[in-house]
């Protein structure tokens, strides 16, 4: 299998923590590439030009975190890694954990453009959907474990985008969470895939 990802991606971070935690790294070669380049590697495989895309060993072609995520926990399932149907506290947390790192993916790359071409709306609706659900994670942060799972993964690698935006301080407002960040972030899955400022 090949794992095409870019290595400022969150989404493909999110994927690389997986193989580790699955312990298939040996399983999956990883292939970075470059995007929104018409040469690129990556479009003999995904026309979508996307990352992550995981081509497997059937002749598959899968893009999209939580549908590699969710093939990639079928290849190790002794590891519950994606929740099931029976788990809905961590059903929730993945769709809002998910919901979080889109609004700040797009709060990133909103202020990455030229500040004219900049939209304050937009700006504004990502930055206050940000807080309500920092607020939402500090309430509940006593049931967050140590556990790998999607969820707590994808919150990671949401909070980690700290590094990029600098407006993003979260820190000293949700302590309860910034200490369980700090926790989950010694983990070696973590620790070998962090995110370039």
């Amino acid at each position: 299998m090949k794992l095409f990802y870019t290595v400022n991606s969150q989404y493909a971070r999110i994927v690389r923590v997986a193989i580790l935690e699955l312990n298939l790294s040996e399983r999956v070669e990883l292939k970075i590439v470059a995007v929104r380049d018409p040469n690129s590697e990556l479009l003999n495989y995904n026309p979508t030009g996307k990352v992550p895309t995981l081509a497997t060993d059937d002749g598959f072609i899968l893009s999209e975190t939580y549908i590699i995520s969710t093939y990639l926990n079928h290849l190790n399932p002794e590891i519950k890694l994606v929740a099931n149907n029976s788990d809905g506290f961590y059903q929730q947390l993945e769709g809002i954990t998910n919901a979080f790192l889109d609004g700040i993916s797009t709060w990133t790359r909103e202020l990455k453009r030229p500040d004219k071409e900049q939209s304050p709306g937009v700006i504004e609706f990502e930055r206050s959907r940000a807080l309500r659900i920092l607020d939402y994670f500090e309430k509940i942060s006593d049931k967050l474990d140590q556990t790998p799972k999607l969820a707590h993964i994808t919150l990671v690698s949401a909070l980690g985008l700290e590094i990029r935006l600098p407006d993003l301080q979260w820190r000293q407002k949700y302590p309860k969470l910034a200490h369980w960040y700090d926790e989950f972030s010694k983990r070696p899955s973590i620790q070998a895939t962090r995110p370039e400022s």
